[in-house]
């Protein structure tokens, strides 16, 4: 169920968007999961921009800027993935990464699953077997989860 590149500027706020800067930040996204995982800079009209495809467990590095945020989704599914417990990564400037002996390392950020409820879990397991809106219908659950599937499907938007 990958999404376009227009369905992916709708699951975040316009208020998210990247700010002019000149601090630099010099990071490395590590994708921890066994999911492909696609990385979106948020641009300055607070579009995602498509960066890479991460395979499971591989990396990239990034030169970037403190000011501009950086989300990340699970290309099968299109469920946020988080970093630091956060689905929005803010990078930080260069300088906290210097090692010991006084050289500057890239700031290793590790993507990984949002902690769920189960709930969540399921909702997100339903979504991903019932692709079509009709076989959501047809589902023997409470009407108000059938609803709430529904929604979602149509606002692509991800489960709270």
């Amino acid at each position: 169920m990958a999404m376009d590149q227009s369905e992916h500027s709708e699951i975040h706020s316009s208020t998210l968007k990247s700010e002019h800067s000149e601090i630099r930040s010099f990071v490395k996204f590590v994708n921890t999961t066994l999911r492909a995982v696609d990385v979106f800079w948020v641009n300055y009209s607070a579009k995602l921009i498509h960066y890479t495809t991460l395979e499971p467990t591989a990396q990239c590095t990034v030169n970037t800027y403190v000011t501009h945020p950086w989300m990340f989704l699970d290309k099968a599914s299109g469920e946020r993935m988080h970093v630091r417990h956060n689905h929005v990564y803010m990078p930080e400037p260069w300088y906290t990464n210097i090692d010991g002996d006084g050289r500057l390392a890239r700031k290793e950020i590790t993507i990984h699953f949002p902690v769920r409820t189960l709930r969540e879990n399921c909702l997100w397991r339903i979504l991903t077997m019932a692709r079509e809106e009709e076989t959501l219908r047809e589902l023997e659950i409470p009407k108000i989860l059938v609803e709430e599937l529904i929604r979602r499907r149509r606002n692509k938007a991800a489960p709270r």
